[in-house]
């Protein structure tokens, strides 16, 4: 019984941070829409642009991977990204890496308004609640900063098969034998 009311707890603890998240950067939201995962993959509906971003870690491999797809609503071309890293110390960093990154070369290309997708629930949890996560203060610290760089921003959760593009690139990028950064230049074999 005690394990089934932490269960509980941890789901209404969540279900709290996704709506303070939602609001601080959309205003108010209609709590039954906002509990289900979304499959953005499948809205045509948008503006801006629409940046799924993903890590790769194996504690087995040298490096981790960072992928992140890029969709603008104005229908240019996509862009991608594609970087392997020195390993982490758990997948969360190498999420939380890829974000950072992602929102780097997202500020670098003057993308202003940027709806940003990961299927990583801790991340998500982490950039709304970011006292509860000491251990990664520094990485929220940056993140506050590139924040402030944008227009329009938002963090949602999204499924895994909604992520399918940079889940391959992170993949693929994190079992290279040498250090290596792609940017809209991913070779043709690893595409989709």
């Amino acid at each position: 019984m005690e394990v089934l009311r932490l269960a509980e707890k941890e789901a209404q603890l969540w279900q709290s941070a996704q709506i303070e998240l939602y609001n601080e950067n959309h205003g108010s939201v209609d709590l039954v829409n906002r509990i289900r995962v979304r499959d953005v993959s499948l809205e045509s509906n948008y503006s801006g642009y629409r940046c799924f971003v993903d890590g790769s870690w194996k504690g087995s491999d040298k490096f981790f991977g960072t992928g992140w797809f890029c969709t603008s609503s104005n229908g240019e071309p996509p862009t991608m990204g594609a970087a392997n890293i020195r390993r982490s110390l758990s997948p969360l960093h190498a999420e939380v890496e890829a974000l950072l990154w992602a929102m780097k070369c997202m500020i670098g290309a003057d993308n202003q308004e940027v709806a940003f997708f990961t299927d990583c629930s801790d991340l998500v949890k982490m950039v709304s609640s970011p006292t509860e996560w000491p251990a990664f203060s520094v990485y929220l610290e940056e993140f506050q900063s590139d924040k402030e760089e944008f227009l329009s921003f938002s963090l949602s959760l999204i499924s895994r098969r909604a992520n399918v593009k940079t889940d391959n690139l992170a993949r693929k990028v994190r079992t290279e034998p040498l250090h290596i950064t792609y940017v809209n230049n991913i070779p043709q074999e690893w595409l989709f």
